[in-house]
This record gives C-alpha cells, sequence and structure tokens, in this order.
C-alpha cells in the first residue's frame, strides 16, 4: 500500500486498524451479506434484509443501465459483490482496494478483463484519469468526518464532465451487524468490531442519514439523490451541480 499523507486529524491508526480489520475479514466479510453464522437473526430480519438488498441493487442495475457510463471508478470494491453488477456495463473499471486478500476474492467473482485492480490506501490514492462513473459500495462510512470534504474533492476531480457518483451504505440499525457486536453507537464515528475468531478492531463507521447527507454534499456543490429502504441502507446518485 502507498504511504500514508500528512494528517492533522490524527486518525492514522485508526486507520491503519480498519486497513487490518478489512484485511483479515475479506474470507468470511460474504457472511455479512448472507446473514449467516454471526449474522443470521432469524427469518424475519433475514427477509427484510434481503429485501433491501433486491432494492438496492434493482436501483444500482437501473441507473448503470440508464447512464451506460463507459469508464469506471470502485472505491473499497471489496468482494465484488457491486463490482459484478459494474464490470459487465462498461467499457474499463478501475477497481480499487487496501485489502490484497479482498481483491483476489473479487477477481476470482468478477473475472471480467475490463477490470483493472488496484491495491492502494484509498486516502492516498489519486485517481489517474476523470471517469464517468465513480462507485462507492459500503465505504462512505468509513471515511471520518473530518476528511469528508476531501474525499469529495477527490470524487469531484475524478469525474468526467457529465459524470455522477453512486453511493451505497449502511443505514443505522442495531440487527444490520453481528450478533456479538455491540449495538452501533449512531454518533460516535467509531465502532469496535470483531471477526470469527475472535480478533478485536477498530473502524470507522460513520452512519449517513439520506436528508443529512443531500444536505452536506448540496453544500460543496454537489447535487444528490440519496434516498432510504425500508431499513437497512441508503443509496443514489451524486452529480456536481451545475
Amino acid at each position: 500500500m502507498t504511504s500514508e499523507p500528512d494528517n492533522p486529524s490524527g486518525d492514522e491508526a485508526l486507520l491503519r486498524d480498519q486497513i487490518a480489520y478489512y484485511r483479515a475479514r475479506a474470507p468470511e466479510y460474504d457472511e455479512w451479506w448472507a446473514r449467516t453464522g454471526r449474522f443470521d437473526r432469524g427469518p424475519e430480519f433475514n427477509a427484510a434484509w434481503f429485501a433491501d438488498i433486491t432494492a438496492v441493487e434493482n436501483a444500482f442495475v437501473t441507473f448503470l443501465d440508464r447512464e451506460r457510463p463507459r469508464t469506471a471508478l470502485e472505491f473499497a470494491c471489496g468482494t465484488g459483490l457491486f463490482t459484478r453488477f459494474i464490470a459487465p456495463r462498461v467499457g474499463q473499471l478501475t477497481a480499487v482496494d487496501a485489502s490484497p486478500e479482498a481483491i483476489a476474492i473479487n477477481r476470482a467473482r468478477v473475472r471480467d478483463a475490463r477490470v483493472n485492480y488496484v491495491q492502494a490506501d484509498l486516502f492516498a490514492w489519486t485517481p489517474p484519469a476523470r471517469c464517468d462513473l465513480v462507485a462507492m459500495c459500503f465505504w462512505l462510512s468509513h471515511v471520518p468526518d473530518a476528511r469528508f470534504d476531501a474525499f469529495w474533492a477527490k470524487v469531484r476531480g475524478a469525474l468526467a464532465g457529465g459524470g455522477a457518483a453512486y453511493v451505497i451504505d449502511s443505514a443505522h440499525d442495531p440487527t444490520s451487524t453481528a450478533l456479538n457486536h455491540a449495538p452501533p453507537d449512531r454518533r460516535a464515528g467509531v465502532a469496535l468490531r470483531k471477526l470469527n475468531d475472535g480478533r478485536e478492531f477498530r473502524i470507522v463507521k460513520v452512519f449517513h442519514e439520506a436528508d443529512a447527507l443531500r444536505t452536506r454534499l448540496a453544500g460543496l456543490g454537489f447535487d444528490a439523490a440519496i434516498t432510504a429502504t425500508s431499513r437497512y441502507f441508503i443509496h443514489g446518485s451524486v452529480r456536481v451541480a451545475a
């Protein structure tokens, strides 16, 4: 990974722990999405989870098919849960993640020559070219609040004229996380997470609300069409304001 930039907010140790967590978690990451193991909360909650997944996936695919981006960038591509929807619909995709373990799973899942994988710390990495789409699926909540404005300046610099970003992320719900995790604190900005083997890591976890996120992005010069599913997620497009 690339070296970290100067950081007056002093969150370098937390961000290192976050990267270490997602590297170690890569082999078990999809258990969260599939509601298996520690994430299985029974038929009622699981049904609500999968209904919200369907809503998010359908909205994202509809957006991709309408916009038809030729080039795309995916921040924190992870194990490929959304890379698999982007890759077949673009001419070229740059998929970036700090975890080589997650990238290996993504590559095996997607198996598409149009994807160029980059292992990099997203806070230190600069996109080499502008593109039509910047996707961030379950990444924005891991951006510390002190880095929010700088991150969106990076997004602005990565977007070609007429391009758009697309955000998918977690809403605040105590049943979204593992059974052996403490209920997430909506305002803390930091969460303690465990792996299946019991190891613990601190990560950034900022729960954005759709209305507040739209307002905050408007203050940075973006038009955001962010909405919420019935329970678990927020999602939508973000464009540079005219």
